[in-house]
């Protein structure tokens, strides 16, 4: 696909959400994106329990389309072989792994510079290479949980909640690939590669700004607002007659607009900070407004008078959404096994982007574009690789029988 990312090629050793959302990212700017799959099982996500098309589970083709698929097993002789021949043409190599695999398995920075100097090896994983939890097990849940995001989410005085979408994998995606966006700057004046290690911690922590200048400003720490804010009333979602809204910043307009205009002068939300502190009677009042007409007939008032505004969607309704249809943020594509199959567009709108989208591939879809086409195997060294994952396969399987 055409776009800025062009002529860039990503071998893509990941599993799970954070790389593979990731990698997708970097397919939707162009880039060639390699994914290394496991020659039986591929990546597992493949499998997962759900709704599945063509036994292609949803979770796999969240996060993997644009991509092609080589089923390669880099831990025999010759996937050895085949992969260090990948890395001496392709530009970044990206895992998700847990911090030390890839020095394991001989896919390692310094490993892997001294085949291609220039190579960009970008690791995403829960703590970092680094620090007393680098070895650590560490998922989505758990850095929204230890950073802190989780103590700020859901309502006053119950639970803790995880955010709704597994942000704290997506986000370690996303600062990875401006990681390698920026190392491929770099590279065009260096001409060398370089290391980068993104943690789900680290992003969350960089999330979470506002939130810690508050606490490091006034030394309270923040505790969960709903749908609120902070420091901005009224703001968020609220119930109506049928229905619910959000509305962003707009005090004292929204009096106006909802016919309570005798509280723009209450001492007790004359200013910012006296609506902060009585926020609950304030939110009281405009919900008790709200509650006279229907979501769909306030939003039109609201609309009129610049106010922002929208309808809390549900997802069928989002995916419906004129604005989101008219931006391509969901598109149809071919699935290779038949059918077609709805997916998420390109967020980044640039001239230059190509929006014509790949699905998903099937395990291994590309192995003879890959190794025949770009790397030039011969059907007896293609033959001597898969002869060996073979034996390695049954190797693995008879010592798991033995542990049963």
């Amino acid at each position: 696909m055409k776009g800025p990312l062009e002529g860039v090629r990503v071998l893509a050793l990941e599993r799970a959400i954070a790389g593979p959302y990731g990698s997708m990212v970097m397919s939707d700017l162009g880039a060639e994106v390699i994914k290394i799959e496991p020659p039986r099982t591929g990546d597992l996500s493949r499998v997962f329990p759900g709704p599945n098309h063509k036994g292609e589970s949803f979770y796999y083709l969240a996060f993997n389309k644009g991509k092609k698929s080589l089923a390669l097993d880099i831990n025999t002789k010759t996937g050895k072989e085949t992969f260090y021949a990948l890395v001496k043409v392709s530009d970044v190599v990206w895992d998700n792994f847990s911090a030390g695999t890839m020095e394991r398995i001989g896919a390692d920075f310094e490993t892997l510079r001294k085949i291609n100097p220039g190579i960009i090896c970008c690791s995403v994983s829960g703590y970092g290479q680094t620090g007393p939890y680098w070895d650590r097990v560490c998922y989505d849940v758990v850095a929204e949980a230890i950073s802190g995001a989780m103590s700020i989410t859901g309502e006053p005085g119950r639970p803790p909640v995880r955010y709704g979408a597994p942000i704290a994998d997506e986000m370690g995606g996303l600062f990875g690939v401006i990681g390698v966006a920026a190392a491929l700057a770099q590279r065009e004046r260096t001409g060398q590669g370089t290391r980068i290690d993104v943690s789900l911690l680290d992003g969350q922590i960089s999330s979470l700004a506002y939130h810690l200048l508050y606490y490091f400003c006034s030394g309270i720490v923040c505790s969960p607002q709903r749908s609120g804010h902070l420091s901005l009333i009224p703001y968020g979602a609220f119930e109506t007659k049928e229905g619910y809204l959000a509305i962003g910043p707009c005090w004292p307009r929204i009096c106006r607009v909802l016919g309570i205009e005798h509280i723009i002068d209450d001492p007790r939300f004359e200013s910012r900070e006296s609506r902060v502190e009585h926020r609950e009677e304030l939110n009281a009042i405009i919900e008790e407004a709200f509650l006279r007409e229907r979501a769909e007939d306030w939003l039109e008032v609201l609309y009129a008078e610049r106010i922002s505004a929208s309808p809390v969607n549900t997802l069928d309704k989002a995916a419906e959404d004129p604005q989101v249809l008219y931006r391509k943020m969901v598109v149809e594509m071919d699935h290779p096994l038949g059918g077609k199959i709805k997916h998420v567009g390109n967020p980044i709108k640039m001239p230059e982007i190509e929006e014509e989208f790949s699905p998903p591939p099937t395990l291994g879809q590309h192995n003879e574009e890959i190794l025949v086409g770009l790397l030039g195997c011969s059907p007896e060294k293609i033959k001597k690789l898969r002869e060996e994952e073979e034996r390695r396969a049954e190797e693995l399987l008879a010592s798991l029988q033995k542990q049963i």
